[in-house]
Order: structure tokens, then C-alpha cells, then sequence
């Protein structure tokens, strides 16, 4: 669906509605602000078959924007990177690239110079005039499905620990893309679950990179990447390389009833009392995610909050990151609101820098929380109904 590596998010969202519904509101006009630029005050996916709503139902409002008033111009690291990643990935294409949405096509050069004219509004303009002139520069265009709003939901990175061998409850290895070989009778790439569970087949057809629990290789899976942590103190990241290309089955349908919690980072202490139903539940799933290692260097865990490399080479920030519809393009701005119990946000600055195979729909967002303490149960609870615009140039009208 996209260009280089990606996290491939799966989805959990059946038993997540469920549980969720009746806490989802929708309190878009009346929410309190929330810096445009500063941190956050704190610190997923649904099957290939979900509908898709047409962009022709895409609203243009210049009304989108609400109070910029009183916004918290301390530096952020975050979002100077976030901004670093759009730019640099833009820098990647060609110079005759052009950048389409719905029926409009705009060149590389106006989108960097759109960044350049972002980043300058951000650095330079008093604060009582950032609303008019994002309003002046660019064009803002609300997203969202015809008859509502679009759904908002959050995904981390995974911290969880491995074994260069299987030792104890790490039996299950996180694989590296399958071998290809014309002489094979199968294609392995499109081996169900069952048959990677089968070690004569995983030491035939691919290689271990670490040993993981299965509920561990469950979540690194369903999220996309991990942070493998081992017993000898070094850390590196499993990133999504390939896939089988079945679709996700949750193991929440199997699981009602037995577990107290159907989250999915719960599954750990649910397998503990159920082990036979907890692991048969997951390997019910046929789809299957392999990984590829990335090194990381110690100052690269907490500086800035760097994350992994979601789609075209980009890599994800914490609370600047956001996965979209495949039609929304890679790298470009978008203003961010939503309301839960715990926080509220209006119209942060986020970026377009993933997708994810059940992204889909008109506005439908994804937000990247990062890999800090209490991310898992801050992703977990997030699904809500937001607010999403879409920076855009303004387009010079030609008189005849």
C-alpha cells in the first residue's frame, strides 16, 4: 500500500468498541486549548474489507481553525524533528515529483515551500496572530466522513523483552522475511500461522532474530515493531518488513468469557491462569508479520522520543506521528482535535508519516503516542470521534 518500511497495524477494534462506547463523545466546539506546538500534557486497525468513504465527500471550511490564543511557544523537540522527517522525505523525491490529492496536484517545491512557510509562522509570528496567518497561507480542509466524525485511535511502540534462544516461555521467534527460491513447491511468504509455528519450517525458510513469549510477539505484531530489550543489556527494534497477507482475526473473538481483560497488553496475565485458551486464541490469527533488526544507541531511547520508520522511510515522533488513509498524502501537516477523559487536545500540529492496512476512511487517524511509561493503556483507551484539517498551499488563481 506504500512505498518502504511501515508499521502494519492489525486491528482489535471489535472488542475495543465494545468496551469503549459508551465513553466515545464528541465535544469538538467546546474543547479547551491545548498548544498548537508546545508537548503534550501526556503522554490502532480494522480489516482490509472496511468500507472506504469517497474524498468527493471531503468538506472545504475555512472556518476549521479554533482559537489560537494563549499558545505555549516553548520550544519542542518533537515537532522540530516531525517537521525534519516531512522535509527530508520530500527531499527523497525527485524533483519532478508531484504530490496529488483528489483531483489536485501540487509540485514538490510548493510543498517544501509550504513547510518553509509553516516552520516560519511557528518561529517568528506573535501569538496573537499565528490564527490568521495559517488562515492567510494555507488552505484548510476539514476531513471527515459525510454524515460524521472521524474516528480517532492511538498506537504505540511495544517495549518487551527477548532470548537469543528458546529458553522457558520464550519458544516463539520473530522471524525475518521468508527466503525466496524457484525451486520451492510453496511460496513460504504466503505460509499461514500454523505452518511458522512449525520450527521445521522457520529453520528452513527464514531466521530467527530473537526469542520472544507469545503474547510479546502477539502485541510486536499487532503494533508493528518493538522495543527488544535482553539479558545481556542490549536493546535493538524488530520493524514490520513483510507479511503473509491474511487478514488479522483478534484474538478477542475466542477469548469472551475467559479473560477478565480482552486488551490486548492484558493477554500477558490472562495466559498466566489460561494458558491452552489464551494460546490457541492467538495462533487462530493466520496472519503472520516478519521483521527486520535496527540497532539503536542508548541516547536514542529517550532523546526526542524517536520512534520507528513508518511508511516511506519516515520516522515516527511521539505525539507528532499519525497514521491515514492511503489517499491522504505521505508527510504533509494536519491539525489535530479530540477530546477523552483524560486530555484534550485542539488542533495540534501532527504529521501524515504512516499507514496502516485498516487505516482507511475519510479523517480516520491513527496517532502515534511513542514507547514512555503508561503508553499501552493511553493507546488502548483512545477511540474517539476528532477533528482533522489538512494543510494545503494556497494556490495562486490565474486571471484570463
Amino acid at each position: 500500500m506504500c512505498i518502504g518500511n511501515q508499521l502494519k497495524k492489525e486491528s482489535d477494534f471489535p472488542f475495543r468498541l465494545m468496551n469503549k462506547i459508551t465513553s466515545v463523545s464528541l465535544l469538538i466546539g467546546s474543547l479547551s486549548t491545548v498548544t498548537l506546538f508546545a508537548e503534550p500534557n501526556q503522554n490502532r486497525n480494522y480489516p482490509k474489507s472496511q468500507k472506504r468513504t469517497d474524498l468527493s465527500l471531503v468538506s472545504h471550511n475555512s472556518q476549521t481553525s479554533s482559537s489560537f490564543k494563549n499558545l505555549d511557544h516553548r520550544k519542542d523537540p518533537n515537532l522540530e524533528f516531525a517537521f525534519k522527517e516531512s522535509i527530508q522525505y520530500f527531499e527523497r523525491k525527485p524533483k519532478d515529483n508531484k504530490v496529488r490529492f483528489g483531483e489536485e496536484e501540487f509540485t514538490n517545491g510548493e510543498i517544501l515551500q509550504l513547510f518553509a512557510n509553516l516552520q516560519s509562522i511557528i518561529h517568528n509570528t506573535p501569538v496573537d496572530q499565528i490564527k490568521s496567518e495559517i488562515e492567510k497561507q494555507f488552505r484548510m480542509i476539514e476531513l471527515r466522513p459525510s454524515a460524521d466524525s472521524p474516528m480517532i485511535t492511538g498506537y504505540y511502540e511495544v517495549r518487551i523483552r527477548g532470548k537469543n534462544k528458546q529458553e522457558g516461555d520464550f519458544q516463539y521467534p520473530a522471524l525475518t522475511p521468508p527466503i525466496s527460491n524457484p525451486r520451492f513447491l510453496e511460496n513460504p511468504k504466503l505460509f499461514h500461522r500454523e505452518k511458522w509455528n512449525q520450527k521445521s519450517n522457520w529453520e528452513k525458510y527464514s531466521k530467527p532474530i530473537v526469542f520472544l513469549r507469545l503474547t510479546d510477539l502477539h502485541l510486536a505484531q499487532l503494533e508493528g515493531s518493538a522495543i527488544v530489550e535482553m539479558e545481556n543489556g542490549e536493546r535493538f527494534r524488530i520493524n514490520y518488513a513483510e507479511d503473509n497477507g491474511q487478514n488479522y482475526i483478534s484474538p478477542s473473538v475466542h477469548l469472551y468469557g475467559i479473560c477478565p481483560s480482552l486488551k490486548p497488553f492484558h493477554l500477558s496475565n490472562c495466559i498466566q491462569s489460561n494458558p491452552k485458551e489464551v494460546t490457541e486464541a492467538i495462533l487462530k490469527n493466520p496472519r503472520y508479520i516478519f521483521f527486520h533488526k535496527e540497532p539503536i544507541l542508548g541516547a536514542e531511547m529517550n532523546e526526542h522520543q524517536l520512534g520507528p520508520k513508518g511508511s516511506g522511510g519516515i520516522r515516527l515522533i511521539a505525539n507528532r506521528s499519525v497514521a491515514m488513509d492511503i489517499r491522504i498524502p505521505l508527510g504533509l501537516p494536519v491539525l489535530l482535535s479530540f477530546q477523552t477523559n483524560k486530555e484534550t487536545v485542539n488542533n495540534r500540529l501532527v504529521f501524515v508519516h504512516d499507514r496502516g492496512n485498516a487505516i482507511t476512511g475519510v479523517g480516520r487517524l491513527d496517532y502515534f503516542l511513542g514507547s514512555g511509561d503508561g503508553v499501552e493503556e493511553e493507546a488502548n483507551n483512545l477511540l474517539t470521534k476528532g477533528k482533522v484539517v489538512l494543510l494545503l498551499p494556497r494556490k495562486e488563481k490565474t486571471i484570463r
